[in-house]
């Protein structure tokens, strides 16, 4: 019998294949250099795509460190840009989505993916924007990671090509991680796609810790130590292609001290109970009972509609009532 995971990979390197022939060089831009571990999660995802599909990765670069000219100098004149997917495909995360219409903008001789997002944008200027940049691309696909926004991202971006992928996420491998030291780990959302900010989610019956992504005093250390490199490379714009291999294997350790944080901050508890979406992924990756509450604007219960909800260990609760009831018989 097929696993939800290898179900999920098996499609998601189809849709992909189809995009991406063998041997093709690609850039890989946005790199997430914040400190929310979902983000990570996805970038890792999309690394071992790279390697399963035979790409050549030749250029990465963060908001503050691409250019188009290096861009060109390492993918050369037949390389494929990839814009990194996550849930900033709208107007919520405007700085965001402003790079990557640049990005668009600045690639009509390429073709350019955006890979797996959400999207969320409202009816207005923003979206006209959006729509205008997007639309002016000769080859420009969008991949959109749940059936709904794929069928709002049809609607809006029809010059383009617009098509259903999982989230990138899922090219990660299992995790199997230990019962954890108390019965509930609740790493719960802070910022505006939160609609729990102020509410008390778990009954005092049982046992939990209230968390959020971080790191600890090492970690942050260590944080500062990886983003020397990108601090040269930022102030002396004429270094960043001698110091591009130093930066690159800078961006992995950025990217896997995060996730190692967020191992750590999921393993404290027997049970994941949140509202973000990667903090329910890599739950399940590891194999731990994950009770899901959704978020401001739907993603959380999309994805475990579409695919996510195929892991016997994922549940999703509508409400803080469910949440404790579907906790409670886990803890029977």
């Amino acid at each position: 019998m097929q696993m939800p995971i290898d179900k999920i990979q098996t499609d998601t390197l189809r849709i992909l294949a189809e995009l991406l022939p063998a041997g093709s060089t690609v850039a890989l831009l946005d790199f997430p250099n914040h400190k929310n571990a979902g983000d990570h999660l996805i970038w890792e995802g999309e690394i071992q795509y790279i390697r399963d599909l035979g790409l050549k990765l030749a250029y990465v670069a963060d908001a503050t460190r691409y250019s188009k000219a290096d861009l060109d100098h390492f993918i050369g004149p037949d390389g494929i840009v990839l814009i990194h997917g996550g849930g900033n495909f709208g107007d919520r995360w405007d700085e965001a989505q402003a790079f990557h219409e640049r990005i668009v903008d600045e690639n009509h001789d390429r073709h350019v993916i955006q890979l797996s997002q959400g999207i969320e944008f409202q009816d207005g200027p923003r979206l006209e924007r959006a729509q205008s940049v997007y639309g002016a691309h000769p080859n420009l696909t969008i991949l959109i990671r749940d059936h709904v926004g794929f069928d709002d991202a049809s609607r809006r971006f029809g010059k383009n090509d617009v098509r259903f992928c999982p989230d990138m996420a899922f090219g990660n491998k299992p995790i199997h991680g230990e019962r954890g030291f108390t019965d509930v780990i609740y790493l719960k959302r802070t910022d505006s796609e939160s609609v729990n900010a102020s509410v008390v989610v778990v009954a005092p019956s049982i046992g939990h810790l209230v968390d959020d992504w971080g790191l600890t005093p090492v970690g942050e250390l260590l944080w500062i130590i990886y983003h020397v490199p990108g601090a040269v490379a930022r102030r002396l714009p004429f270094t960043r292609r001698a110091l591009f291999p130093i930066q690159a294997r800078c961006y992995q350790a950025i990217a896997r001290l995060n996730l190692r944080s967020a191992k750590r901050i999921l393993g404290r508890g027997g049970i994941v109970l949140t509202d973000r979406l990667h903090a329910a992924v890599l739950g399940a990756l590891m194999g731990k009972p994950v009770v899901a509450l959704d978020n401001a604007n739907g993603k959380v219960s999309a994805i475990i509609r579409d695919y996510l909800g195929t892991f016997p260990n994922v549940q999703y609760a509508p409400t803080a009532a469910d949440a404790n009831r579907i906790m409670s018989e886990l803890l029977d």
